[in-house]
Order: structure tokens, then C-alpha cells, then sequence
């Protein structure tokens, strides 16, 4: 699933909140290396002409030749989904004012690709069946949350030991639990593929390796 797994934890001590015996509040981070497995590709077809029916008749061919490509290396329905389409006119803008100039038709779909070693030819295929438009390739981890369960479990025991430690040496004891919150979970940027599409030879992209953090605070009451 995942190539590599690392954990650093990062953990702060606040001052006693103003109450009897005072308070102390520990945030851990802690960060889960691994090897995206799927990858979210988009790309659509953008046609202009004099009038919205011809700009739509030109689109709709393209967009076929794109839906057919795309069962041909075996993208199944469910794995494919119209992400944008829109018709609008074309203005062109000069020293006179502006004036429509025909209509423009963008159509756009949202390719799961459960291979990622399949994102370049996918792309190449894409732009031989006529794509024009690339919006860019997102690699995700399948098992996103399942990973983040172990980071938010590390980062939880190392910050109660942690606050162990500040606890003993201040001569009192860890009391209840007050408060746990989730500071946000993240992924480090993922590599992307954006711009106008072109003629490629099965471009080459690299997933690369992601670091999923989560952060979680607690608060203890404490015990003389």
C-alpha cells in the first residue's frame, strides 16, 4: 500500500489555565509517507463557430471520439464524469468597442484512473481523440484515511507521554482529559500536469511519494 512510514511529532506546553489546579495542553503532529495509488486526470474539448449549434455540433463529435478512447483502454462508466459544460459567445474587444464574434463551447470530464502508472498514456490518448483542454492530473491515496488513523494514534501517545514528562517534573499528575481537538489533516502538494494539451508521446509523470499530516491537541486538567 504504502512504501514508507515516518512519524515526527512536534509538542508544545501552554501556561496553566487560570483554575484550581491548572491546566496543560500538548499538540502532536505526526506524518505518514505514501505512494499515491490512483490519480484524478481532467481534460475536455473547447470548439468555437458562427453560431452556437455549429460550436455545439464540433463539440459533440470531439467529446464522442474522447468517450470512445477512453472505453478502448478500459475507463469504465462509473470512473468517468462531465466535470463542466458551458456555451457562451465570443466577444472580441478592439479600439471601437466590442462585438460577438461566434460561440464558444467547453465541455469538460473528470477521469479516476486506478493505475497511476496509466496517467501518460491516458493523457496521450486523451489528446489524440481530440482533447484540447487539459485541467491537470491529481494523485490521491486510496487509503487516505485508514493512514491518518495511525498518524492521529502516534500523535495522541506521544503527546500524553509528553505531557507526562512536563507533569512529573513539575512535581503533579496528568488529571482528566478536557478537551481533544483535530487541528486539520493534510497532504503535502501533489505533482501536477496543467495547460493546453498537445501532441505527446505518452507523457511522463511521476506520483511521487505524499506526507499526510494530522495534528491533535489535548487538554488535561492537572492533580497535585
Amino acid at each position: 500500500m504504502f512504501r514508507s512510514l515516518f512519524l515526527a511529532v512536534v509538542l508544545l506546553a501552554s501556561p496553566a489555565l487560570a483554575d484550581d489546579k491548572g491546566r496543560i495542553i500538548m499538540t502532536g503532529t505526526a506524518s505518514v509517507s505514501a505512494v499515491p495509488d490512483q490519480a484524478i486526470v481532467t481534460a475536455g474539448v473547447m470548439t468555437s463557430a458562427d453560431s452556437a449549434r455549429a460550436a455545439l455540433s464540433q463539440n459533440t463529435k470531439l467529446m464522442s471520439q474522447v468517450f470512445a478512447a477512453l472505453k478502448d483502454i478500459d475507463v469504465g462508466d462509473r470512473d468517468i464524469a462531465t466535470s463542466n459544460f458551458n456555451i457562451s459567445p465570443n466577444w472580441e474587444h478592439g479600439p471601437s468597442g466590442s462585438r460577438q464574434n461566434g460561440y464558444q463551447v467547453s465541455n469538460q470530464v473528470t477521469v479516476r484512473l486506478r493505475d497511476v502508472t496509466f496517467v501518460g498514456a491516458a493523457l496521450d490518448t486523451l489528446v489524440r481523440a481530440g482533447a484540447n483542454q487539459a485541467g491537470g492530473v491529481q494523485f490521491i491515496v486510496k487509503e487516505r484515511d485508514t493512514l491518518l488513523d495511525t498518524a492521529r494514534a502516534e500523535a495522541v501517545k506521544k503527546a500524553k507521554a509528553r505531557a507526562t514528562l512536563y507533569a512529573d517534573a513539575a512535581g503533579v499528575k496528568l488529571g482528566n482529559i478536557v478537551e481533544i481537538t483535530e487541528g486539520g489533516s493534510r497532504g503535502m502538494p501533489q505533482p501536477m500536469f496543467a495547460g493546453r494539451a498537445a501532441s505527446m508521446e505518452a507523457a511522463p509523470i511521476a506520483a511521487g511519494e505524499q506526507d499526510l499530516s494530522v495534528s491533535v491537541t489535548i487538554t488535561w486538567s492537572l492533580e497535585g
